[in-house]
């Protein structure tokens, strides 16, 4: 070979990416599968199980695609799976590695739940998740995984119907599907439908993805309105307990001060009215608090009140306050 072509052949093998050999029998792949899941790479010992079932499907081969869809979160597939392994019960691989393959299948059979669509509509189908359509009616509720799930049901004639269902671990949730005709003329033609979720549980979960949400009812402002109002009586209450103790404490004074009575019998005002002043001095600490407690209140009903929108069907609220002296040394006025 001239020294030239020989040089071209020398680069060639060089550019030539490296090429890793594949196994061919079913028995190299699985136990590449299984040094792979050792390694912790559980995706590329899938892709290895799974060449090994396509040449040959033994039930050792189901169990070990069980195995590591389980542990990368496939839990329909791996749930099927492991079903399959465990139905062949005198194969030797599968009674030695029976107890394994039961609590790996009690395990994934935590993450799935139930669906049953129900219709009348001749010649329904249902179809979740993308997958092969489910003839209606079903036989039993079909297994998917908990959480959120995409339900489409068919019917020949008929206007598809599209929702969201949210199915929760262990549980079986029932929808029921009335699938309107398609439309004949300009208008949208509306889809009744019914969905029974399970007890416990929110059918606002389970809305198609077209429903609006439904608005929530604004009850701020009637709360805000009973709290004034409720403020308005604490003041009150407090203010009149300010009232009673000042006229108590008014007149507990003028019995202090009357010398007819506290100056008697050769004794001090001190020996024969201590109890008028005692009085006086309790008293006037429960006046003070009740008017400071009434005032605070009352500032607090008018903020609440204005913080409050009125409707146009209600009268408008007006808090007032006369403060003043006066013989009672305080007054309160309120018009509403």
């Amino acid at each position: 070979m001239p020294l030239s072509a020989r040089v071209v052949f020398a680069a060639l093998l060089l550019a030539s990416p490296a090429v890793t050999a594949q196994p061919r029998d079913d028995r190299a792949l699985i136990e590449q599968g299984r040094s792979l899941r050792r390694a912790g790479r559980d995706a590329d010992a899938l892709a290895a199980f799974r060449q090994a079932y396509a040449i040959r499907p033994r039930p050792e081969t189901a169990g070990q695609i069980g195995f590591a869809e389980h542990a990368l979160g496939h839990w329909i597939s791996a749930w099927n799976h492991l079903r399959v392994a465990l139905a062949a019960e005198t194969d030797p691989w599968v009674v030695a590695q029976r107890a394994a393959l039961e609590f790996s299948l009690s395990q994934v059979e935590r993450h799935l739940g139930s669906l049953r669509v129900e219709s009348d509509a001749p010649g329904a189908s249902v179809t979740v998740e993308g997958n092969d359509p489910v003839v209606l009616p079903m036989a039993a509720p079909i297994r998917v995984a908990s959480g959120s799930v995409v339900v489409e049901t068919r019917a020949p004639g008929h206007r598809v119907d599209r929702r969201e269902v949210t199915v929760g671990a262990g549980e079986t949730v029932r929808v029921v599907v009335a699938l309107a005709p398609e439309a004949t003329d300009a208008r949208p033609a509306e889809v009744p439908a019914r969905v029974e979720p399970p007890s416990g549980r929110s059918a606002l979960a389970m809305r198609r993805p077209d429903e609006p949400l439904p608005r929530p009812v604004d009850g701020g402002a009637s709360v805000t309105r009973v709290l004034a109002w409720v403020t308005v009586g604490g003041a009150a209450l407090a203010l009149g307990s300010g009232f009673a103790a000042m006229a108590v404490r008014d007149a507990a004074a003028e019995n202090w001060n009357d010398d007819a009575r506290c100056l008697v019998n050769g004794r001090t005002r001190e020996q024969n009215c201590a109890s008028e002043r005692d009085t006086v001095s309790t008293a006037n600490g429960l006046m003070i608090a009740g008017f400071a407690v009434g005032g605070a209140f009352a500032v607090g009903a008018t903020v609440l009140f204005l913080a409050s929108p009125s409707s146009s069907r209600e009268r408008p609220v007006r808090v007032t306050f006369d403060l003043g002296p006066g013989r009672a040394g305080l007054g309160l006025s309120a018009s509403f």
